[in-house]
């Protein structure tokens, strides 16, 4: 029973410094960019670019590396040509009923 509380007693010191270990991290990561968010102008681009989600399955996926179906405005964009096709399947189906 002794070894138990020890056990739960490290486990509750790591979770302690882990928490001020983040604490500390996101203060220092904060002032060093001023503490003050970035105007839209000035936000960095991520790797990936901009993420588009998938309309079948949901899942984020960068623009650059997605298919896309339809034109302008109306385009949708996919992971697979799967998910293109399955979209096309259920969305055929579903304008074609009484």
């Amino acid at each position: 029973m002794r070894i138990l509380f020890w056990i739960f007693r490290i486990i509750l010191i790591l979770i302690v410094i882990r928490l001020v270990l983040r604490a500390v991290y996101g203060f220092m990561r904060g002032s060093r960019s001023g503490g003050a968010p970035r105007p839209p102008g000035q936000m960095r681009e991520r790797a990936g670019g901009e993420l588009v989600r998938d309309p079948n399955c949901g899942t984020f996926i960068p623009r650059n590396t997605a298919i896309a179906a339809g034109a302008g405005g109306a385009a949708k964009y996919f992971c697979s040509e799967r998910c293109r096709d399955e979209f096309a399947a259920r969305s055929g189906a579903a304008g074609s009923g009484p």
